[in-house]
């Protein structure tokens, strides 16, 4: 796979860093993009010769459209991409702000579409692309509205973008990650007790009894990118060990 190019937005932290990390342990190169230049500089010191790391805004065209640049300028086309940044803000219906709106969406809906548009001059034939939504996609999200609002768009672009794109050869899918145990759970301004709570009462009503882990949502992506999943496009790959599908 050393020949194969990986670019992913949000790579540096939580899932996306499990991506990122999978990929590369698997011999891709991997291009990422994200805000924090610091957290990515960490993993450009694990896998030096195959990463490329570029700090940027993933609702900004220009952003893109240079990160996609520099990715071709060192490795060529590229053959896998995958639209991983997010953000999650849990607000009830009450105080949602506009701002905290406008937020959800420019990152959520607006980034992932342009992530995937901006790409397409640069893409291989045969090339798969990859887009993070959530189970809150098809579930009451409660304080998750917005969150989940966002991502059940995502799930609608992989079906859009897999049929405008076929004839191409190049595949599209989504993944759904359930509850996963990634440093954001302790960003969300939870007490503690209360976000252990929530924890065991996901636990409670996941089938396989418990959360996952970020490097179970990184094997799916590697699967969805492989020759194995050849014949898979406009699908929507459910990692969350049962929880939203009893």
């Amino acid at each position: 796979m050393s020949n194969r190019v990986v670019a992913i937005t949000g790579g540096n932290s939580g899932i996306g860093l499990a991506i990122s990390e999978c990929f590369l342990r698997n011999g891709y190169n991997v291009a990422i993009f994200a805000q924090s230049f610091e957290r990515m500089q960490n993993v450009q010191k694990k896998f030096p010769a195959n990463t490329l790391i570029f700090s940027g805004d993933v609702s900004s065209t220009t952003d893109l459209q240079q990160f996609y640049q520099q990715c071709n300028e060192r490795w060529g086309g590229i053959d896998i991409v995958i639209a991983n940044a997010g953000v999650a803000i849990p607000e009830n219906i009450y105080n949602v702000s506009e701002e905290s709106f406008d937020k959800s969406i420019n990152i959520n809906f607006k980034g992932v579409f342009f992530t995937v548009q901006t790409s397409l001059s640069f893409l291989n034939e045969q090339a798969s692309i990859i887009l993070i939504s959530s189970i809150q996609a098809q579930r009451g999200a409660g304080i998750w509205s917005v969150y989940g609002a966002t991502k059940a768009a995502v799930r609608s672009l992989a079906r859009s973008f897999a049929q405008a794109l076929g004839d191409k050869g190049i595949r599209v899918n989504a993944i759904s990650p359930g509850v996963t145990e990634t440093p954001i759970l302790n960003k969300f301004g939870f007490e503690k007790e209360n976000l252990t709570t929530i924890l065991q009462q996901v636990t409670a009503n996941t089938p396989l009894g418990r959360i996952g882990q970020p490097k179970e949502i990184a094997e799916a992506a590697l699967f969805l990118a492989s020759e194995s999943a050849s014949f898979i496009t406009g699908a929507d790959l459910q990692v969350d060990g049962g929880l939203a599908q009893i």
